[in-house]
């Protein structure tokens, strides 16, 4: 009987976790606002989604800004599509598609690139700032 519970236990921790963690379908509506992605030091990269579609984006480390990105973004299903209108440095190419999700109940993205290649930390997906009260 014990043993069963322990199984129990682990499954229910196990699915938790992936629910809050899902890709998910958003609106166009939910999604503008500020993200956030990176180690807090070499890699800062923040993107703005604007509600009119258009975004612009910087990276930022300890030795300055590494590059900047502006143009329009576009919603297809849970697929986030860059189309950069200008881009610099580090950030030329670097912001393409993206897929939605939902992490710690907060909306963000993971770049496909990542996900491709399995490559995905809670360093390298872009959160929603938290709303200020």
């Amino acid at each position: 009987m014990r043993k069963i519970i322990v199984c129990l236990a682990m499954l229910t921790a196990v699915l938790a976790g992936c629910a809050t963690d899902a890709t998910v379908r958003s609106s166009p509506k939910e999604l503008p606002g500020t993200y956030y992605s990176g180690d807090g030091l070499g890699r800062n990269v923040t993107v703005v989604l604007n509600a009119n579609g258009t975004y612009s984006s910087d990276w930022q480390g300890c030795l300055g800004v590494y590059g900047k990105s502006s143009g329009i973004w576009l919603l297809h299903g849970e697929h986030l599509v860059f189309e950069p209108l200008a881009e610099t440095g580090d950030l030329a190419g670097y912001l393409t598609q993206a897929t939605t999700i939902r992490h710690k109940g907060r909306l963000g993205f993971v770049r496909d690139q990542n996900l491709k290649q399995d490559r995905v930390s809670e360093q390298l997906v872009f959160l929603s700032e938290p709303s200020q009260p």
